[in-house]
């Protein structure tokens, strides 16, 4: 995961609109999939919903109302609240919710006063639950018909789309990040300096663990807000 770049990839187009230079300037949201990156929002709290790691909240600015996503915190209905920047992502599903939401906006967070507070970057999945242990010498035999990891490092390029299989010892798990969890595996294998492959899951696994997942090769996935994996097996399916 590299710390220059953005949050939930999925193809998108930049729109910014800026109200007028003599009243105080805010972005207004116009269509789905587009990034909202220096631009500030002025909104007032219509409903809140607890999602889990994510708390979902139905929001009005400039007379209309839509959707947004921000790292679970407590906000208050009829107040109003100040962000910068956000994405809009598109028919996004929730499970957490049994909910597909025809556009959302996910945010870093939302904050009463107008003017920002100038803070560290911070990893998004600091305000979720996880787990996580020292990488430890481990040595995990491929599965019958899998790739270890140093093979998929290696030779990422020609994997990108295909299904694999791959065994390893979970030693990091964050729970609850965009409906998923996000499990880090090892299998005592490394190409470079790269040892840990990250899988995106419904499943629940425990640090510690000796797992086996099958699951699609991804590579350059673009989270937004300083976050890219270059390489991910997502939607893993966890074999028994």
């Amino acid at each position: 995961m590299k710390n220059n770049i953005k949050f939930f990839a999925i193809i998108f187009s930049a729109i910014l609109l800026f109200s007028c230079k003599e009243k105080t300037s805010y972005s207004k949201i116009e269509s789905t999939n587009e990034v909202l990156k220096s631009s500030s929002h002025k909104i007032v709290v219509n409903e809140f919903v607890d999602g889990g790691g994510y708390a979902y909240v139905n929001v009005m600015e400039n007379g209309e109302s839509y959707w947004m996503a921000i790292p679970n915190s407590e906000v208050e209905i009829g107040k109003t609240y100040y962000y910068d920047g956000g994405m809009v992502m598109k028919d996004f599903e929730s499970k957490h919710l049994n909910k597909t939401f025809e556009s959302i906006v996910f945010a870093e967070g939302l904050r009463a006063t107008e003017k920002a507070v100038k803070k560290q970057n911070q990893n998004p999945h600091s305000n979720t639950k996880h787990e996580h242990s020292p990488i430890l010498d481990v040595k995990i035999a491929t599965p019958t018909g899998g790739t270890s990891l140093k093979d998929i490092f290696e030779n990422k390029e020609s994997l990108l789309g295909k299904e694999l299989l791959v065994k390893g010892k979970v030693v990091k798990v964050n729970n609850g990040i965009l409906d998923k969890n996000w499990v880090h595996i090892v299998d005592g294998s490394k190409f470079e300096t790269k040892s840990s492959l990250t899988i995106t899951t419904t499943e629940v696994v425990k640090v510690g663990d000796t797992v086996t997942f099958k699951g699609n090769i991804t590579l350059n996935k673009d989270f937004g807000y300083g976050y890219v994996y270059d390489i991910l097996l997502e939607e893993g399916k966890l074999l028994k």
